[in-house]
């Protein structure tokens, strides 16, 4: 792979959550709330998941960061702020990819 293939690959990941995210913040608060029995209950733990496991690999890959320890823990109540942190998360996995890409 080349590392403009990588490059390409973080930011599609940041354009589809941001798509994904765009989704979810029109649903109401009970449809987005709705626990349908899905291993993370539904729409609000499944998003808190996927950006525990991101924070979780970038620390593995980088030695920064936090995550909890557990892969149910909800790291945000309020969507919202979910949204900014996901926002966050895929700034810095675009930027570490850059960095890295840059250095080979």
């Amino acid at each position: 792979m080349s590392v403009d293939h990588f490059n390409q690959l973080a930011a599609y990941n940041k354009w589809a959550n941001a798509r994904l995210y765009a989704a979810a913040l029109d649903l109401s608060e009970q449809s987005y709330r709705l626990h349908i029995g899905v291993f993370f209950g539904g729409l609000h733990g499944t998003l808190n998941h996927l950006l525990l496991t991101d924070r979780l690999w970038l620390k593995r890959l980088t030695g920064e960061g936090y995550h909890p320890n557990r892969l149910d823990a909800i790291l945000y109540e309020d969507r919202t702020e979910l949204a900014r942190a996901r926002i966050a998360e895929d700034e810095r996995l675009v930027n570490i990819i850059a960095n890295t890409t840059k250095q080979h």
